[in-house]
């Protein structure tokens, strides 16, 4: 098979590879269509910790059955793959929160992923999706699953001002989820090409030129913002976080910081804030994808999504890198024909 193969920082190489092997419990699939984000990107730049080259990367991955094996899928059905792989002895897989396992690996971060012609995942780790799903929204699914699972940490934002930091992939996914849940979504977006699609999609959208604070204090009566979601990780932006949110209103890290970074805790603590970590999401956050999109609640289709072939892979990430789409995605069963 063909898999494009990662060998360090800007090193992609299209080699051929023998088929995987399939242990027993998982399934065979042909990928269909695999997204980028930043974890590919922190990867490619050598940034991550843990991913070591060589590497077939991609972990959100749409793909077709090959072989179900054991499993009950059916050969040539659609499949979303959520790629967390769990140790499944730890506390908290033990409590029912495997997405924080202690030894947590991932498909394309720990072990190859969709990048290649085939590629194999545990069964319990796939979610049929229909067929008749265009498959650029399909893709999204695994990180449209990221935004249910942060908006879910709050529990309910119906009635609430939302305020999304960060109009990148899963910030506009944020915000969809939020507004479809009865929220006011504000977005702080500093590059103009990303706020005009959250202007777009109806999101009121605030001014980069005036100081954050101003903005979200004149939008909201100076009540500032019931919830805040840090969709974007801007360590100059962290020490504002609670400033930007009510007493008694929560703040939602989804975004990773590379580093330790500071947060206000005296004004946390004055204004009973709640602060939540989101991580990746659960299984059911998943599934809750899937019927989103299956069932066309959220409106996927305008969302702007650049497709790449495999033998491309490089310049899929240089446009992933610069902002070329919202969402940039390679192609696997297009080997020899980028499409970007």
């Amino acid at each position: 098979m063909w898999a494009s193969v990662w060998h360090g920082p800007d090193d992609f190489r299209l080699e051929q590879r023998p088929s995987p092997a399939c242990p027993p419990g998982w399934v065979l699939l042909q990928p269909e269509l695999v997204g980028l984000c930043g974890t590919d990107l922190s990867i490619d730049a050598g940034h991550h910790g843990r991913a070591r080259a060589p590497l077939v990367l991609g972990h959100e991955v749409v793909a077709t059955v090959v072989d179900p094996r054991e499993s009950n899928l059916a050969p040539g059905s659609r499949v979303a793959l959520r790629p967390t792989l769990p140790c499944g002895e730890c506390w908290p897989c033990r409590h029912g929160a495997p997405h924080t396992c202690r030894q947590l690996r991932l498909i394309g971060i720990d072990m190859d992923g969709g990048l290649a012609e085939l590629a194999v995942a545990p069964a319990a780790s796939l979610v049929p999706l229909s067929q008749q799903v265009p498959l650029t929204e399909a893709v999204l699914a695994e990180p449209l699953a990221v935004a249910i699972h942060a908006v879910e940490r709050v529990g309910t934002v119906a009635g609430a001002t939302v305020l999304v930091i960060g109009a990148g992939p899963i910030g506009i996914l944020t915000g969809l989820v939020a507004s479809s849940r009865g929220g006011r979504v504000l977005v702080s977006e500093p590059h103009a090409h990303r706020r005009g699609l959250a202007e777009d999609l109806g999101f009121e959208t605030l001014d980069p030129a005036r100081p954050l604070l101003d903005e979200v204090a004149s939008l909201t009566d100076g009540v500032m913002s019931d919830v805040l979601f840090d969709c974007a990780a801007y360590p100059p932006l962290s020490a504002e976080l609670s400033a930007l949110v009510r007493e008694h209103g929560s703040i939602v890290l989804v975004a990773l910081y590379p580093d330790p970074t500071p947060l206000d805790l005296h004004a946390i603590t004055f204004a009973e804030q709640a602060v939540l970590g989101s991580r990746v999401y659960t299984p059911d956050d998943l599934t809750a994808a899937v019927n989103f999109i299956d069932t066309g609640q959220l409106d996927l289709s305008r969302l702007p999504i650049g497709v790449f072939g495999l033998d491309d892979a490089r310049g899929a990430v240089d446009a992933a890198r610069r902002g070329a789409a919202l969402k940039i995605a390679v192609q696997p069963t297009s080997v020899l024909s980028p499409r970007g």
